[in-house]
Protein backbone atom coordinates (compact mmCIF):
# COMPACT_ATOMS: atom_id res chain seq x y z
CA UNK A 1 0.00 0.00 0.00
CA UNK A 2 0.93 3.74 -0.47
CA UNK A 3 2.38 5.63 2.48
CA UNK A 4 -0.36 6.26 5.00
CA UNK A 5 -2.09 9.24 5.69
CA UNK A 6 -1.75 11.12 9.02
CA UNK A 7 -4.92 12.98 10.42
CA UNK A 8 -7.03 13.64 13.59
CA UNK A 9 -10.28 13.92 15.48
CA UNK A 10 -10.86 16.72 17.32
CA UNK A 11 -12.13 16.31 20.69
CA UNK A 12 -11.84 15.13 24.03
CA UNK A 13 -9.47 13.19 23.58
CA UNK A 14 -7.56 14.90 20.35
CA UNK A 15 -7.04 11.67 18.34
CA UNK A 16 -4.21 10.42 16.12
CA UNK A 17 -5.11 7.73 13.34
CA UNK A 18 -3.13 6.81 10.05
CA UNK A 19 -4.96 5.73 7.00
CA UNK A 20 -4.37 3.37 4.38
CA UNK A 21 -6.24 2.85 1.10
CA UNK A 22 -8.90 5.36 1.49
CA UNK A 23 -11.38 4.13 -1.30
CA UNK A 24 -11.24 0.40 0.03
CA UNK A 25 -14.91 -1.07 0.78
CA UNK A 26 -14.35 -2.67 3.92
CA UNK A 27 -12.90 -0.18 6.62
CA UNK A 28 -10.37 -2.41 9.08
CA UNK A 29 -9.94 -0.04 12.49
CA UNK A 30 -6.49 -1.53 14.13
CA UNK A 31 -5.92 -1.01 18.09
CA UNK A 32 -1.91 -0.93 18.93
CA UNK A 33 -1.30 -2.95 22.38
CA UNK A 34 -0.13 -0.98 25.36
CA UNK A 35 2.47 1.48 25.00
CA UNK A 36 2.38 0.99 21.09
CA UNK A 37 0.74 3.21 18.97
CA UNK A 38 -0.74 3.10 14.86
CA UNK A 39 2.65 2.46 13.07
CA UNK A 40 3.14 -0.79 14.57
CA UNK A 41 0.64 -1.78 11.97
CA UNK A 42 2.44 -0.40 8.59
CA UNK A 43 3.81 -4.02 8.46
CA UNK A 44 0.74 -5.23 8.48
CA UNK A 45 -0.54 -2.81 5.88
CA UNK A 46 2.22 -3.80 3.77
CA UNK A 47 1.15 -7.47 3.70
CA UNK A 48 -2.28 -6.07 3.07
CA UNK A 49 -1.44 -4.87 -0.17
CA UNK A 50 -3.93 -5.75 -3.27
CA UNK A 51 -6.84 -5.95 -0.93
CA UNK A 52 -10.19 -4.26 -1.03
CA UNK A 53 -9.82 -2.76 2.05
CA UNK A 54 -9.42 0.53 3.94
CA UNK A 55 -7.10 1.03 6.99
CA UNK A 56 -7.58 2.78 9.89
CA UNK A 57 -4.66 2.74 12.52
CA UNK A 58 -5.94 4.34 15.73
CA UNK A 59 -3.21 6.26 18.56
CA UNK A 60 -5.39 5.54 21.84
CA UNK A 61 -5.36 7.67 24.47
CA UNK A 62 -1.98 8.46 26.01
CA UNK A 63 -0.44 6.86 23.43
CA UNK A 64 1.67 7.90 19.90
CA UNK A 65 -0.18 11.40 18.68
CA UNK A 66 -3.11 11.18 20.88
CA UNK A 67 -3.85 13.46 23.69
CA UNK A 68 -2.98 12.24 27.38
CA UNK A 69 -5.92 12.41 29.63
CA UNK A 70 -5.66 14.14 32.94
CA UNK A 71 -7.24 12.41 35.50
CA UNK A 72 -5.84 9.80 33.50
CA UNK A 73 -8.72 7.11 31.89
CA UNK A 74 -7.07 4.29 29.97
CA UNK A 75 -9.76 1.88 31.11
CA UNK A 76 -10.98 -0.63 27.99
CA UNK A 77 -14.40 1.34 28.29
CA UNK A 78 -12.69 4.52 27.95
CA UNK A 79 -10.58 3.20 24.40
CA UNK A 80 -14.15 1.75 23.69
CA UNK A 81 -16.29 4.84 23.88
CA UNK A 82 -12.84 6.56 22.01
CA UNK A 83 -13.48 4.21 19.07
CA UNK A 84 -17.17 4.85 18.87
CA UNK A 85 -16.71 8.60 18.57
CA UNK A 86 -13.77 7.73 16.19
CA UNK A 87 -16.17 5.58 13.91
CA UNK A 88 -19.16 7.73 14.44
CA UNK A 89 -16.79 11.21 13.04
CA UNK A 90 -15.68 9.26 10.03
CA UNK A 91 -19.22 7.81 9.39
CA UNK A 92 -17.79 4.50 9.13
CA UNK A 93 -20.52 1.81 8.33
CA UNK A 94 -20.07 -0.92 10.83
CA UNK A 95 -16.51 -1.74 10.01
CA UNK A 96 -14.38 -4.85 11.56
CA UNK A 97 -12.10 -3.66 14.76
CA UNK A 98 -8.78 -5.58 15.17
CA UNK A 99 -7.07 -5.53 18.28
CA UNK A 100 -3.50 -6.33 19.27
CA UNK A 101 -3.08 -7.66 23.11
CA UNK A 102 -4.44 -4.36 25.04
CA UNK A 103 -5.95 -3.46 22.19
CA UNK A 104 -7.42 -6.69 21.77
CA UNK A 105 -8.82 -6.42 24.98
CA UNK A 106 -10.22 -2.86 24.40
CA UNK A 107 -12.07 -4.64 20.79
CA UNK A 108 -13.64 -6.63 23.60
CA UNK A 109 -14.89 -4.05 25.39
CA UNK A 110 -16.07 -2.07 22.02
CA UNK A 111 -18.01 -5.34 20.73
CA UNK A 112 -19.80 -5.58 24.01
CA UNK A 113 -20.32 -1.52 24.61
CA UNK A 114 -21.38 -0.58 21.00
CA UNK A 115 -22.45 -3.65 19.10
CA UNK A 116 -24.67 -1.98 16.41
CA UNK A 117 -21.77 -0.16 15.08
CA UNK A 118 -19.57 -3.09 14.07
CA UNK A 119 -19.64 -5.44 11.63
CA UNK A 120 -17.33 -8.15 13.07
CA UNK A 121 -14.05 -8.54 15.58
CA UNK A 122 -10.18 -9.63 15.26
CA UNK A 123 -8.50 -10.09 18.67
CA UNK A 124 -4.88 -11.03 18.24
CA UNK A 125 -3.17 -12.65 21.40
CA UNK A 126 -5.38 -11.46 24.59
CA UNK A 127 -4.66 -12.57 27.98
CA UNK A 128 -7.96 -14.82 28.41
CA UNK A 129 -7.13 -14.93 32.24
CA UNK A 130 -5.19 -13.22 34.56
CA UNK A 131 -4.12 -13.78 37.97
CA UNK A 132 -2.84 -11.79 41.01
CA UNK A 133 0.61 -12.13 39.93
CA UNK A 134 0.43 -10.49 36.58
CA UNK A 135 -2.20 -7.80 37.70
CA UNK A 136 0.79 -6.97 40.34
CA UNK A 137 3.24 -6.98 37.20
CA UNK A 138 0.95 -4.36 35.41
CA UNK A 139 0.82 -2.52 38.14
CA UNK A 140 4.59 -2.08 39.00
CA UNK A 141 5.17 -1.46 34.98
CA UNK A 142 3.24 2.35 36.23
CA UNK A 143 5.96 2.58 38.71
CA UNK A 144 9.21 2.08 36.54
CA UNK A 145 10.88 5.41 35.62
CA UNK A 146 10.72 7.49 32.38
CA UNK A 147 13.86 7.42 31.10
CA UNK A 148 15.23 9.65 28.74
CA UNK A 149 18.27 9.45 25.69
CA UNK A 150 20.59 12.41 24.74
CA UNK A 151 19.51 11.64 20.92
CA UNK A 152 17.28 9.86 18.88
CA UNK A 153 20.18 6.73 18.08
CA UNK A 154 21.02 5.93 21.78
CA UNK A 155 17.27 5.82 22.05
CA UNK A 156 16.90 3.07 19.25
CA UNK A 157 19.58 1.58 20.38
CA UNK A 158 17.94 0.98 23.68
CA UNK A 159 14.43 0.07 22.52
CA UNK A 160 13.21 -3.42 23.38
CA UNK A 161 9.67 -5.08 22.62
CA UNK A 162 7.76 -6.46 25.97
CA UNK A 163 7.87 -8.97 25.97
CA UNK A 164 11.07 -9.39 24.18
CA UNK A 165 10.88 -12.43 22.15
CA UNK A 166 10.36 -13.28 18.54
CA UNK A 167 12.30 -12.96 15.34
CA UNK A 168 11.15 -9.48 14.24
CA UNK A 169 13.49 -7.84 10.92
CA UNK A 170 15.86 -5.50 12.29
CA UNK A 171 14.22 -2.59 9.74
CA UNK A 172 10.61 -3.19 11.41
CA UNK A 173 12.46 -2.85 14.53
CA UNK A 174 13.44 0.35 14.01
CA UNK A 175 11.34 2.37 12.33
CA UNK A 176 9.02 1.00 15.25
CA UNK A 177 11.12 2.73 17.68
CA UNK A 178 12.07 5.70 15.60
CA UNK A 179 7.82 5.80 15.74
CA UNK A 180 7.84 5.08 18.93
CA UNK A 181 10.07 8.15 20.40
CA UNK A 182 9.47 11.69 21.27
CA UNK A 183 11.75 14.60 21.84
CA UNK A 184 11.49 16.64 24.54
CA UNK A 185 11.52 20.40 25.10
CA UNK A 186 14.93 19.68 26.99
CA UNK A 187 16.39 18.09 23.04
CA UNK A 188 16.26 14.65 24.95
CA UNK A 189 14.10 11.45 23.68
CA UNK A 190 11.95 9.27 25.89
CA UNK A 191 8.99 6.98 24.15
CA UNK A 192 6.24 8.76 23.71
CA UNK A 193 3.12 7.22 25.99
CA UNK A 194 1.57 7.71 29.47
CA UNK A 195 2.78 5.16 32.10
CA UNK A 196 -0.85 6.22 34.08
CA UNK A 197 -2.15 3.68 30.89
CA UNK A 198 -0.33 0.53 32.87
CA UNK A 199 -2.98 0.76 35.73
CA UNK A 200 -2.73 -2.80 37.36
CA UNK A 201 -5.03 -5.29 35.53
CA UNK A 202 -6.67 -5.59 32.33
CA UNK A 203 -9.96 -4.05 33.15
CA UNK A 204 -12.50 -6.46 32.20
CA UNK A 205 -13.45 -10.64 32.39
CA UNK A 206 -11.86 -11.39 29.55
CA UNK A 207 -13.23 -14.85 29.28
CA UNK A 208 -16.81 -13.56 30.35
CA UNK A 209 -16.87 -10.75 27.66
CA UNK A 210 -15.98 -13.24 25.03
CA UNK A 211 -18.92 -15.26 26.13
CA UNK A 212 -21.54 -12.28 25.63
CA UNK A 213 -20.16 -11.32 22.04
CA UNK A 214 -23.32 -11.60 19.72
CA UNK A 215 -21.21 -10.59 16.56
CA UNK A 216 -18.55 -13.15 14.57
CA UNK A 217 -15.18 -12.76 16.64
CA UNK A 218 -11.59 -13.94 15.47
CA UNK A 219 -9.09 -15.27 18.57
CA UNK A 220 -5.33 -15.47 16.81
CA UNK A 221 -2.96 -16.98 19.58
CA UNK A 222 0.79 -16.94 18.90
CA UNK A 223 1.95 -20.65 18.61
CA UNK A 224 4.60 -19.67 21.06
CA UNK A 225 2.63 -16.49 23.45
CA UNK A 226 3.18 -16.92 27.09
CA UNK A 227 0.31 -14.26 27.28
CA UNK A 228 -2.72 -16.17 25.43
CA UNK A 229 -2.42 -20.19 26.35
CA UNK A 230 -3.74 -22.97 24.28
CA UNK A 231 -6.33 -24.00 27.11
CA UNK A 232 -7.49 -20.66 28.01
CA UNK A 233 -8.20 -19.71 24.10
CA UNK A 234 -9.86 -23.32 23.60
CA UNK A 235 -12.05 -22.60 26.70
CA UNK A 236 -12.92 -19.04 25.11
CA UNK A 237 -13.36 -20.21 21.42
CA UNK A 238 -15.70 -23.22 22.98
CA UNK A 239 -17.75 -20.59 24.77
CA UNK A 240 -19.47 -18.66 22.09
CA UNK A 241 -20.57 -20.16 18.68
CA UNK A 242 -19.69 -16.81 17.06
CA UNK A 243 -15.95 -17.54 17.86
CA UNK A 244 -13.58 -18.82 15.81
CA UNK A 245 -10.14 -19.41 17.01
CA UNK A 246 -7.03 -19.63 14.95
CA UNK A 247 -2.92 -20.76 16.17
CA UNK A 248 0.00 -19.00 14.28
CA UNK A 249 2.44 -21.28 14.47
CA UNK A 250 6.23 -20.86 15.08
CA UNK A 251 5.41 -17.19 16.60
CA UNK A 252 5.77 -15.11 19.61
CA UNK A 253 3.04 -12.39 21.20
CA UNK A 254 4.02 -9.56 18.52
CA UNK A 255 2.97 -11.21 16.02
CA UNK A 256 1.92 -8.49 13.92
CA UNK A 257 5.35 -7.61 13.35
CA UNK A 258 6.97 -11.35 12.99
CA UNK A 259 4.51 -12.51 10.41
CA UNK A 260 2.54 -10.00 9.33
CA UNK A 261 1.88 -11.96 6.73
CA UNK A 262 0.31 -14.77 8.01
CA UNK A 263 -1.97 -12.70 9.98
CA UNK A 264 -3.02 -10.82 7.13
CA UNK A 265 -4.23 -14.14 5.76
CA UNK A 266 -6.12 -14.87 8.79
CA UNK A 267 -7.93 -11.82 8.72
CA UNK A 268 -8.72 -12.21 5.17
CA UNK A 269 -10.08 -15.66 5.25
CA UNK A 270 -12.15 -14.75 7.97
CA UNK A 271 -13.25 -12.04 6.26
CA UNK A 272 -14.27 -14.13 3.44
CA UNK A 273 -15.67 -16.40 5.43
CA UNK A 274 -12.91 -19.16 4.76
CA UNK A 275 -11.88 -19.10 8.16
Amino acid sequence: MNAPRNRFVEGSPRLHYLEWNEGGTVALVLLHGNSANAWWWRPLADAMRGADTRLLALDLRGHGDSEWVRPPAYAPANYADDLARFIKHLKLDRPVVVGHSMGGISTLAFLLRHPGQVRAGVAIDVAVTSNLRRNRYLYRLKSLPVVSYPDCETAKARFRLMPAEGAVAPEVLSEIAERSLAQRDDGRYTLKFDRDTFFGSDGIDVLDAIRRIRVPLLLVRAGFSRIMNAEAAAAAAASNERVQLITIPQTHHHVLLERPDLLAHAIRDFLTGRG
